[in-house]
């Protein structure tokens, strides 16, 4: 199966639903061949991602994970992820998309008090990562698995499976100590940092500047570029061009647009200079992506 881009709206939010308003849950089974990047995105709803083989890195917010077969990738709500393959090692994973919504419960709840309502409004939040060394890895794995097995088996009443096996799911992360608090000022720089990608992602195709964007972000320049870096992993500059190459793929891939054409629509005013940014960006030129992929 081929992993598709991923859409997001104005502010990086992914714009798919994830199951259904009654069963707000979806399963994936995914690769990154071809997109060897999964952009930055967020959304509402809880994730997990188990890797089932290759490596490469995922990004949690500041947090760079080096991930491997094995590996299990808890994203909190409302963080900013992406995932990027090593090319020699493509990452196959599958993932589990489901909104906390599914587990509420009525106010004073035991479980919806001390736990649900905690992660829903994000004062907690899960351990990013669970490796074959941590404690309950075994039984935090198992029960992965059984709720991708049961929403994609769809037995009778599976509905009713699913919740207690999220259940399951929880108690056993709690006893493993994989909750925390959550980091107050990290919530609020993460905002600004959503507000900038937010009007990146508007203009991407017009000419952006630094100066222009520090003065969204309500911080200092200098601030604002380090805060940048820690969230994306990437200069702004490096940011805005690698977003305008992942724009330009499936203008490559979908249209008969010519890569001069296709390169101003993205925001490059030179071609020369988009085909050298898309060599390094994805190891081939457009030409050769259009033709070997199309």
């Amino acid at each position: 199966m081929i992993t598709p881009q991923i859409e997001v709206d104005d502010t990086l939010k992914e714009l798919s639903s994830h199951g259904s308003f009654e069963l707000p849950i979806e399963t994936y089974t995914d690769n990154c061949q071809i997109f060897h990047s999964l952009y930055n995105h967020w959304h509402d709803e809880m994730e997990l991602i188990y890797i089932e083989s290759g490596s490469g890195l995922v990004r949690l917010n500041k947090e760079i994970l080096r991930v491997k077969a094995g590996d299990l990738i808890i994203v909190n709500r409302g963080v900013l992820h992406g995932i990027k393959t090593d090319l020699k090692n493509i990452l196959y994973f599958r993932s589990i998309v489901f909104d906390l919504n599914f587990l509420s419960g009525p106010a004073g709840d035991l479980c919806q008090e001390r736990v649900i309502s905690l992660l829903m409004e994000n004062q907690a939040e899960f351990t990013h990562i669970i490796s074959r060394s941590d404690d309950n890895y075994g039984n935090i794995c198992l029960l992965f698995d059984k709720i991708h097995t049961c929403h994609k088996e769809k037995k009778p009443y599976y509905f009713v499976k699913l919740k207690a096996l999220f259940f399951s799911f929880f108690y056993e992360m709690l006893m493993g100590n994989y909750i925390t608090p959550a980091d107050k000022e990290e919530n609020k720089s993460l905002a600004s940092i959503k507000k900038i990608l937010d009007y990146i992602n508007l203009n991407y195709s017009q000419s952006l500047t630094a100066a222009e964007l520090t003065a969204l972000s309500n911080y200092s320049e200098y601030y604002f570029m380090k805060l940048f870096k820690q969230y994306t992993g990437k200069t702004l500059i490096a940011y805005i061009n690698d977003l305008r190459i992942e724009k330009s793929k499936p203008l490559l891939l979908h249209s008969d647009s010519s890569v001069t054409e296709i390169a101003l629509e993205v925001g490059f005013n030179n071609t020369s200079y988009f085909i050298k940014k898309f060599q390094q960006a994805t190891g081939m030129s457009p030409h050769k992506f259009r033709r070997n992929l199309s």
